[in-house]
């Protein structure tokens, strides 16, 4: 299962968990990355496998933009004051398990304070949370995978370099 669970909202950041979700794969394997979008294959549940991705993760990103708190749903309520929207589950239930999140601001966003949270998010706004702008989303991003565990990580490759490969032995030559 993945090591890394990516938790946001996608009528608030979708576009820069997309972008980092990619940094990620390259450094740490496809496998390695849970992104509902992109992991959950049609006709699986998709409450199980969301709950299976936090319950199995060893870290979980929860990207927060601009608009993170202030998202309402139809009926104008927040969302963060529902017990059953995904994103507050997700972090909650991480929080609960004790694995370590680490809050990811994009577009300028603020970590949120603890009076804009649930009291089950409380935790979150003392979380030293990690900042990617798009001035230096490269850098930042390359910062941010340094913080996290390296067990799986994939050492990036430089331009024209050839992928290092175990050795057997000598090396013996094809007919």
């Amino acid at each position: 299962m993945s090591n890394i669970c990516i938790s946001y909202r996608r009528e608030d950041n979708a576009g820069w968990t997309g972008r980092l979700s990619e940094h990620l794969k390259e450094r740490f394997g496809a496998d390695s990355i849970f992104m509902d979008i992109d992991t959950i294959e049609p006709g699986v549940d998709f409450t199980e496998a969301l709950k299976k991705a936090v319950n199995s993760c060893d870290v979980l990103l929860a990207i927060i933009g601009p608009k993170w708190t202030t998202a309402t749903n139809a009926s104008g309520t927040r969302r963060l004051e529902d017990p059953a929207d995904w994103v507050r589950t997700e972090i909650a239930t991480a929080l609960t398990r004790k694995i370590r999140v680490i809050p990811v601001l994009v577009g300028g966003a603020s970590v949120p304070t603890i009076e804009q949270l649930p009291d089950d998010l409380d935790v979150l706004a003392q979380c030293q949370a990690y900042e990617l702008a798009d001035t230096r989303w490269h850098y930042d991003v390359e910062q941010l995978v340094k913080s996290l565990p390296a067990a799986r990580q994939i050492p990036p490759t430089r331009p024209g370099a050839t992928p290092e490969v175990a050795s057997t032995g000598p090396l013996k030559p094809t007919v």
